[in-house]
């Protein structure tokens, strides 16, 4: 499967804030189980540790992801990963899961933190079948707190 994660830029901006988790005609700049991406990249102005990137399958953009250093909780994590509903169900998530981590492995650090909203059953079951643990702890979100683990080679 061919997944890349390319910058947002001028050219592709209207399309990624475009992208919709679910099949609605509003523009939210929350959704059920994640921030919109416009929300996502004025963060990333103003919060500059976090990298947002388009998700692109083959030549199309499909998703955005958003990692980088959490400041506030002083790790890396991976805060934001969304597939476009048309999308979905392809395996496109797990694919653009395993390049963000391959991405966060050239990073000084030996483990990845991620969260979601608990009631996000698809989510959990992504990140569990890729190593990700959960911590017995919550983000400041109040999120479950799951973090993947790895030796540097």
């Amino acid at each position: 499967m061919n997944i890349q994660l390319k910058d947002i830029t001028a050219e592709n901006f209207n399309e990624c804030v475009s992208l919709k988790s679910y099949d609605t005609k509003e523009r939210l700049l929350f959704e059920e189980h994640v921030a919109s991406n416009a929300f996502s990249l004025a963060q990333a102005k103003v919060e500059v540790e976090w990298l947002p990137k388009a998700i692109y399958y083959n030549e199309t953009m499909v998703g955005f992801a958003m990692y980088g250093l959490d400041k506030k909780q002083g790790f890396y994590f991976i805060t934001r990963l969304m597939i476009d509903y048309k999308h979905q169900g392809k395996g496109i998530g797990k694919q653009a899961m395993l390049k963000i981590i391959e991405v966060m492995k050239g990073f000084p650090c030996k483990e990845i933190y991620t969260s979601f909203v608990s009631s996000n059953e698809g989510a959990k079951k992504l990140y569990t079948s890729l190593g990700f643990e959960y911590t017995g702890g919550v983000t400041n979100e109040g999120e479950p707190l799951y973090c993947l683990r790895f030796e540097k080679g």
